[in-house]
């Protein structure tokens, strides 16, 4: 009987160490086709961004996060998302990604080029206060390591472009002088202080032209077609009223006169909005020169492999 029972409990034990290995040693077979499927994606996705095939690229990426959530290239997968969205010219959509970046705990730098590319893509759309609060974002977050003096040159240049040249010139002091961008930033300043003032036009003194002589404001603030067209339409209403008046025709002329009135009051009002309009394109040119003279390149993925950035970044 005792060498019945033994016999019954070897085979309950073998049964049960036949049952844990059965269920153990697909494990490993199983793990090496996930990964081998992974890269697969990963690596399709990737050769997908370098053809410029964005919106496939981006496909392929989403599929990858979403299948492999805790996967060591999930920052990478999630960072190339951004960077296609941002390729495309999806500057909102890349926004709105990289807003709601969630890995908090990525071990690579890949949070803290998110974080800089909140201020980059609002700089990019010309939306140059807002950029300055994500930078500020930024340097508060990140004092120090890669992409700070990049930051902070953002957020000088940001500020200058906004038209808050102090603002500009605190945020360029504190770049150090051996930083590459230190030279940039001081060409900048030198731009800015010997740049001759702008010729604005008075929007009062357009309106007071146009009222003293139908289009003379409009010539005033650089608009001929508009000076020649105001000068036109005003004599040719007045013209009328004046011929409709000699002729007894008193109805006529005054509903002529009642539109040379309108035309007459409303050249006014469109002197001084096209002096305004002068005005701002004026600074805008002058802006848009600053901004393709000294904004550095766009951090593309080629750009973030460079080892000067001292990313720690694995792609």
């Amino acid at each position: 009987m005792q060498h019945s029972s033994l016999a019954r409990q070897l085979q309950v034990i073998w049964l049960l160490l036949g049952i844990l290995w059965a269920g153990h040693t697909p494990m490993p077979a199983q793990a090496q086709q996930d990964e081998a499927t992974a890269t697969r994606v990963y690596d399709f996705g990737l050769h997908l961004f370098q053809l410029g095939d964005y919106y496939r690229a981006i496909t392929e990426f989403k599929r990858f996060s979403l299948l492999f959530p805790g996967h060591e290239r999930q920052p990478a997968a999630e960072l190339f998302i951004g960077l296609a969205l941002q390729e495309d010219q999806a500057y909102d959509d890349a926004f709105t990604h990289f807003q709601r970046w969630h890995l908090v705990d990525d071990p690579t730098d890949a949070t803290r080029v998110a974080a800089f590319k909140l201020g980059e893509l609002r700089f990019q759309q010309g939306q140059y206060r807002q950029a300055v609060g994500y930078f500020r974002g930024f340097l508060d977050t990140y004092p120090d390591g890669p992409l700070v003096s990049h930051s902070k040159y953002m957020l000088g240049l940001s500020w200058a472009l906004d038209g808050q040249l102090s603002e500009a010139q605190q945020v360029f002091a504190t770049l150090p002088a051996r930083d590459p961008l230190a030279q940039q930033a001081l060409a900048l300043q030198d731009e800015l202080r010997l740049a001759p003032p702008p010729q604005l036009k008075s929007p009062r003194v357009a309106g007071i032209l146009s009222g003293m002589l139908p289009g003379a404001g409009h010539l005033y603030a650089g608009k001929p077609l508009q000076a020649l067209t105001a000068f036109a339409l005003n004599g040719v209403f007045l013209t009328g009223a004046v011929y409709a008046f000699h002729e007894k025709l008193e109805a006529t002329g005054a509903i002529l006169l009642f539109f040379e009135t309108g035309w007459y009051l409303g050249g006014i009002n469109s002197a001084m909005d096209a002096a305004r309009d002068a005005n701002r394109q004026q600074q805008k040119g002058f802006m848009d020169h600053l901004r393709a003279t000294y904004a550095p390149p766009v951090l593309t993925f080629q750009r973030l492999q460079a080892p000067g950035l001292g990313l720690r970044l694995s792609f």
